[in-house]
């Protein structure tokens, strides 16, 4: 495929007025940055839609580009609000919009078609057939997932003459991304809806053996930029909207340098930067997933997972004194956190004082003992860690320097959320579409069940009068067995759904195509997807229907509406949602049916990083004593709850809400078992199960 000649841009973050003037004073191309609504990062500073139309002007005047970060799961009362917003940026002019649900997608879409729109790696968008999804939604750029080789990423550059976007620096996470809920499994805060709480850095024990097992170094690509080029990849992000000025301006100079200079000068240009990005205080780099095996330090189950370079672990404490011996430079204005052993939080402080035997100094050296003035609010006591998290500012411009510069920014026109006539009527005609709730709640019926299954062995459940449908993996050992069970699957294909893996990474993809082909072929028609790559999977197949499972994320009614028009007949609401949105979104006439997770296996995160020293199947508890089992298949690092996801106990208030579907996972025990048939009992009583847990269906999804 012939491959648009696209300009390299370098992505910076901006999570506040100082972070945006450090990014564009050192050079950053374009800076993405979010609302004080619908963005990933909630707990940063974020703006108002008055500063982002200042800044659009701002960066437009120096050829620079904005773009704005809606890529969080939005909740049925909150579409009014997106379409204003929506309208909002179209007017302003902002150069993108950063998204996640797709019911953003089809609002912006329809509605307010100027406003270009990039896929966040929220999206979890991995192969080229998600790519090329993309391309057919209109899409002008796609965030790939930061789990890619540069293989891989090869393989989609070549296939696609979209905009391709990488991480190229910051923070990682353990998880793939738009694959995790162990912010929300702790507390109902998702990082789907920008909340998380990082729980991935928290320490956790596998028996007696403590470690912080999910808690990623920190991704560092500048040695590959080079090679990201010739992959297809354009533009090269940095992640970090909770990260100070000094440390995006940091960070851009260094990328700057190494993606300006000449071939030639490259090497001398790449020392210079890593001197300065030592400057940045990140965590331990790593290279991540590019050179195409996993790197052995990219999750460090004894490194701890606070931000900051280990300086030293605190050897005394008297007369108001931290004593330590150094493992770096420390001078007089860097700033210091203080770490617990446990896994409580630490206390921060910049360092005013600090002295080698009786004598004052301003600076000391790797390997001198020190003794520094405790400014920290907090208790310390020896073995606490001492991290390095600032040094001297590379960046001065105060915040209220920042806004005295943001004032003077003149606008070309009205100023504040003043919409002209196009696109107000835009406002007005979207407003008009959201589907407003039924005026009768649907009279009560019966359930149809779908129970997950192991293998084709389960066939034999298909006389059973409970079971509406069975569903099972799509594994090449469930294809070998088709032959063995054509007698027992007469008459029962249509009920039987073949459920697609959820992350199909390169040759997977194909090896699937033919999978999926040889049952389309022999009469089967149901297929459950996770991924808006596998809908290609079933282009040239008339008759099939897919059904969405709970990672095709419908947290709202548009995004319903969009799943719909891309060819799907049935979704999952999302696993994670609480009772007050799932009775709105059941309220709307919907074109497609809705079906509920009733039982299975809490989801905690899914990774393609394996958990070093742990076994499959084995326990991880955290201090806070919350229990998780790690499992292991498909090549996927899985963690899943110490207790089960359960709804039993609430179906009849579901069936009130008018949702006829429910489906069951006893896990790897099977439905046959003696738990599938408490499950099944607790069905039919309606009876809540022990040692189960509603997630967030009561306590709320923040």
């Amino acid at each position: 495929m012939t491959k648009k000649n696209k300009a390299t841009e370098l992505l910076a973050p901006a999570g506040s007025l100082e972070a945006f003037f450090a990014a564009v004073e050192n050079g950053a191309d374009a800076v993405y940055c979010g609302l004080k609504e619908f963005s990933a990062r909630v707990k940063a500073k974020n703006f108002t839609m008055a500063e982002v139309e200042k800044l659009t002007v701002y960066a437009h005047q120096r050829q620079r580009r904005l773009y704005i970060t809606l890529n969080t799961l939005i909740k049925e009362v909150e579409l009014p609000r997106l379409v204003h917003i929506l309208g909002s940026l179209a007017v302003i002019g902002v150069d993108g919009i950063i998204i996640q649900d797709l019911g953003v997608w089809r609002l912006a879409r329809t509605y307010f078609p100027d406003l270009p729109l990039h896929a966040s790696t929220q999206m979890t968008v991995h192969n080229a057939a998600g790519v090329k999804m993309l391309e057919k939604m209109g899409f002008v750029r796609a965030v790939l997932a930061r789990e890619l080789s540069l293989e891989e990423i090869a393989d989609i550059g070549q296939q696609t003459t979209m905009e391709l976007e990488h991480f190229v620096h910051g923070a990682l996470c353990f998880s793939i991304s738009g694959q995790c809920f162990f912010s929300s499994t702790l507390s109902g805060m998702s990082g789907n809806r920008g909340r998380c709480a990082q729980p991935c850095r928290r320490r956790y024990h596998n028996r007696q053996q403590p470690g912080y097992f999910f808690s990623t170094s920190d991704l560092c690509a500048i040695d590959y930029l080079p090679e990201l080029i010739r992959a297809g990849v354009m533009s090269f992000k940095i992640e970090g909207r909770m990260k100070s000025a000094d440390y995006v301006a940091r960070v851009v100079a260094a990328y700057r340098l190494v993606l300006d200079a000449p071939d030639r000068q490259r090497k001398a240009a790449l020392r210079e930067a890593r001197e300065q990005l030592e400057e940045s205080f990140g965590r331990q780099p790593t290279k991540g997933f590019l050179t195409g095996f996993l790197s052995a330090n990219i999750a460090v189950s004894s490194q701890q997972g606070t931000l900051g370079r280990h300086l030293a672990d605190v050897v005394s404490m008297r007369e108001g004194m931290i004593g330590l011996t150094v493992n770096d430079r420390l001078h007089v204005g860097d700033r210091l956190r203080i770490q617990p052993r446990n896994d409580q939080a630490g206390a921060g402080f910049t360092v005013r004082e600090m002295f080698v035997g009786q004598k004052r100094v301003k600076g000391v050296k790797a390997g001198d003992f020190v003794r520094v003035r405790n400014y920290a609010k907090a208790f310390i006591q020896v073995g606490d860690g001492v991290f390095k998290v600032g040094g001297k500012p590379s960046f001065t411009l105060s915040a209220q320097a920042c806004q005295q510069r943001l004032a003077e920014i003149s606008l070309p026109g009205p100023g504040g959320d003043g919409q002209p006539g196009s696109v107000l009527d835009s406002v007005r005609q979207a407003l008009g579409a959201l589907l407003p709730p039924r005026k009768k709640t649907p009279e009560n019926g019966g359930w149809e069940l779908t129970a997950k299954g192991r293998n084709l062995g389960d066939s034999k459940l298909t006389d059973q009068p409970w079971l509406g449908r069975l569903q099972l993996p799509l594994t090449p050992g469930n294809l070998q067995q088709l032959r063995n069970n054509e007698k027992r699957l007469a008459g029962f294909k249509e009920r039987l759904i073949w459920e697609v893996p959820t992350m199909l990474f390169g040759p997977e993809w194909p090896e699937y195509r033919r999978g999926v082909r040889i049952l389309a072929g022999q009469g089967f028609t149901a297929f459950r997807i996770g991924n808006l790559g596998h809908i290609p999977l079933f282009e040239g197949l008339p008759g099939v229907v897919l059904l969405g499972d709970f990672r095709c994320y419908t947290l709202n009614s548009q995004a319903a509406l969009a799943w719909h028009e891309l060819g799907l007949g049935e979704l999952t609401v999302s696993i994670e949602d609480d009772r007050k949105n799932m009775k709105e979104l059941f309220s709307r006439d919907l074109p497609l049916s809705l079906a509920v997770t009733a039982y299975g296996p809490l989801p905690v995160l899914l990774s393609r990083i394996s958990v070093r020293g742990v076994r499959p199947g084995s326990a991880l508890r955290s201090d806070k004593e919350d229990g998780y089992r790690l499992l292991v298949h498909d090549g996927l690092t899985e963690i899943i709850g110490e207790q089960d996801f359960s709804l039993l106990g609430h179906l009849s208030e579901l069936r009130a809400m008018g949702c006829r579907r429910i489906f069951v996972d006893p896990g790897h025990t099977g439905i046959d078992s003696a738990k599938g048939q408490q499950v099944l009992r607790g069905i039919e009583a309606d009876r809540p199960l022990p040692d189960t847990t509603s997630f967030n269906y009561e306590r709320g999804l923040a």
